[in-house]
């Protein structure tokens, strides 16, 4: 199918002006014998004083050959110019309008009535004008007040978002704005090379977002934008935080220094885990790459953190995972000497002086019992020690018993941590 179309374009490319150019020459033929036959009193009928049906024949043989000439010219022109048939065919669709109105000229001039027709036209004329000039005078107007007032220049990029378009201003003129388009089939908010012609008129009735910014200040070029990651319930806050703001910092560090406006992050709940938003200043032309990068050099600092992982979507029964649970805690439980357990925030010394009695009920749930639950830490960097994340109070209490050991489950074996590396990069050890 796409051969024979390829085939037909040719075709029409070749064959185009060698037609206009046989139909000019018939009708140019026909219209002089015409016009002979004519003066030589070969009338077939007069239809006034002045013009007989022989002259009509002629007259409307001129405007065949008019329009053909014209066609004829305009192919040549544009073949030489390196065109396109596509725009050869839409001028020759006006030229056969012009043709057809010429012609309805001619009979009305024949008949005598001039006159009333001119009369007619002028009023239709003056009606439709009215009516078809108002959105190039309003587009036009646009244009004035934009040019004057320059809410967006040449260079910037623009987004209509009642008719979903985005693009860069590369042309404003009197009737269209003409933007290189933004997106569109491809995914991201890059010019696609696309041109789209906005009519002026709309501009007065429609909201425009200029993401470029129309100051001269070098600091207004620059937008606020963000990055989301999925993160798991049980990943170190910290250290996600850490990684998000060293991966936007890496990326954006010229822009940093212009606008002084360091990265941060927004956070919120989700239905199987948190949203961290690392929030950042882009330039707006080249937001796609600043989040790609942002996004693959946090991704990979992730991947190779043990404390931090991507939550993803997960359907279990609520049994097996449970059982499963048990048995991934188990295998990762240690005998660890307290000693090397270290607090958290408070001291443990206050808080069993603060939770005396709740403490006391532990250690006799544990001599009567055991410990049902082992206590959970984490390894500290570039240390033997460790930190306590859950049951410190169950910690005090074996502690008040004597024991040397207690059964832990360390959330980062490898002891991967946040380092105090003045590099600002995950120390992973």
């Amino acid at each position: 199918m796409q051969q024979n179309n390829s085939s037909t374009t040719i075709t029409i490319k070749h064959k185009r002006p060698l037609v206009n150019a046989v139909m000019l020459g018939v009708f140019v033929v026909l219209s002089v014998v015409f016009t002979l036959l004519d003066l030589r009193g070969i009338k077939i009928y007069q239809v006034s004083e002045k013009y007989s049906l022989m002259f009509y024949f002629a007259f409307v043989c001129c405007c065949v050959a008019g329009y053909n000439l014209s066609t004829l010219i305009t192919a040549i022109y544009i073949k030489v110019k390196q065109g396109t048939p596509g725009e050869t065919t839409m001028l020759s669709v006006f030229y056969k309008g012009l043709m057809f109105v010429a012609a309805i000229v001619g009979i009305a001039l024949i008949f005598g009535k001039i006159t009333q027709f001119t009369t007619a036209v002028s009023t239709f004329s003056g009606m439709m004008l009215g009516w078809s000039l108002q959105q190039p005078v309003s587009g036009i107007a646009a244009w004035i007040m934009v040019t004057i007032s320059r809410p967006y220049k040449l260079g910037d990029r623009v987004t209509l978002p009642n008719w979903g378009i985005m693009g860069d201003v590369i042309k404003f003129s009197p009737m269209y704005m003409t933007l290189n388009q933004v997106g569109g089939t491809v995914g991201s908010e890059e010019p696609s090379g696309r041109i789209i012609q906005v009519p002026n008129a709309i501009l007065f009735g429609t909201v425009i977002i200029n993401t470029t910014g129309t100051q001269r200040a070098e600091e207004s070029i620059y937008i606020l934008d963000e990055v989301v990651f999925r993160i798991t319930f049980d990943s170190d806050w910290e250290v996600c935080e850490k990684v998000l703001l060293d991966a936007a910092r890496e990326v954006t560090t010229d822009i940093i220094q212009i606008t002084e406006q360091e990265p941060y992050i927004r956070t919120e709940t989700w239905d199987y885990g948190t949203l961290f938003r690392v929030r950042f200043m882009t330039n707006a032309v080249d937001r796609p790459r600043i989040i790609h990068e942002i996004t693959k050099l946090a991704t990979k600092e992730i991947q190779r953190n043990k404390n931090v992982d991507l939550a993803i979507p997960y359907v279990y029964s609520f049994k097996e995972q449970k059982q499963k649970s048990m048995r991934d805690d188990k295998d990762k439980i240690e005998q660890l000497e307290i000693s090397k357990i270290l607090p958290d925030t408070l001291p443990f010394e206050q808080i069993l002086e603060h939770d005396g009695n709740e403490i006391t009920a532990i250690m006799n749930s544990i001599q009567t019992k055991g410990l049902l639950q082992p206590i959970v830490v984490r390894r500290n960097a570039n240390s033997d020690d460790y930190t306590i994340v859950f049951g410190e109070k169950r910690l005090i209490a074996c502690r008040q018993l004597g024991w040397e050991k207690v059964p832990c489950i360390v959330n980062n074996k490898i002891g991967a941590e946040v380092s105090s590396a003045p590099s600002g990069r995950i120390d992973i050890g």
